[in-house]
């Protein structure tokens, strides 16, 4: 089991993993083995729930997946990020 850091390729367009890509993300130590909900949320804690929305975000890309949001959440978003950083 890949315990690795991934470096994630999310762009406004969805990308091609190469094989051995995608299987070293599949196999990775975050990857849920099955979708599971406790308390109204998706898998057990963020480290898998970010692990498993990084590679949704590679295949759908982020222009789709920004499509689902509100302008104002958007900018809500950005506008914290930018702030706190």
């Amino acid at each position: 089991m890949n315990t690795a850091p991934i470096s994630w390729r999310i762009e406004a367009e969805p990308i091609m993993l190469m094989p051995e890509e995608f299987w070293a993300r599949y196999d990775h130590s975050n990857m849920p083995e099955k979708f599971e909900s406790s308390n109204g949320m998706l898998f057990w804690n963020d480290e898998e729930r970010l692990h498993v929305l990084g590679m949704l975000l590679e295949s759908i890309g982020l222009r789709r997946a920004l499509a689902l949001c509100s302008p104002e959440a958007i900018r809500a978003a950005s506008t914290n990020s930018e702030s706190s950083g």
